[in-house]
């Protein structure tokens, strides 16, 4: 009997499957790209000079070393505990001056640590409002985890199928890996 020659296809996926999983570090690695813990954000909308290009290194960030491998939500809300303590050191009055003269240095490297993540993080939420991928996320929880992938394709809001019908080609090739 003859029988055919079988064929294995290792396809690289330079991404996670399922985004709802995604971390700090995953969703900079896929949305921004991330090169020797550097990220251009010069083709961001507004973005200021000295945050064209920002890096992210756990080694001498201790914002993103806490925080790299928590999900978004988390994310959002530690930057807003960020930057609410950030608000705090900032010196109120004048007589608080002297003081703030000696510990100028780390107020000026938290200010830089506020700016950097803020930037990172409201572009990320951008690009994810902009690219649809919440509607898109749903879609592929499904596919990954029910057996029956009828009721993930079938379209539960107008928006959800024109958006993933709007995706680059990545995002659809990891729509039908799932299914």
């Amino acid at each position: 009997p003859h029988s055919s020659p079988q064929l294995f296809l290792s396809l690289p996926l330079p991404c996670d499957l399922c985004p709802s999983l995604w971390t700090y570090q995953a969703m900079v690695h896929e949305l921004l790209g991330i090169n020797n813990n550097r990220i251009d954000l010069s083709r961001v909308p507004g973005i200021s000079r000295d945050l064209k290009e920002v890096v992210l290194s756990a080694e001498n960030d201790e914002f993103y070393a806490n925080n790299m491998y928590l999900n978004f939500g988390e994310i959002g809300s530690n930057i807003k505990n960020l930057m609410e303590d950030f608000q705090k050191k900032k010196p109120k009055e004048s007589a608080e001056a002297g003081a703030f003269v000696e510990t100028y240095p780390q107020f000026k490297k938290m200010s830089g640590t506020v700016s950097k993540h803020v930037t990172v993080v409201g572009e990320l939420s951008r690009l994810v409002s902009e690219r649809g991928l919440m509607e898109v996320s749903e879609v592929e929880q499904e596919l990954a985890c029910q057996s029956d992938h009828s009721s993930a394709l079938q379209v539960r809001q107008p928006s959800s199928l024109t958006i993933a019908l709007g995706h680059p080609l990545d995002v659809k090739g990891e729509l039908l890996l799932l299914h």
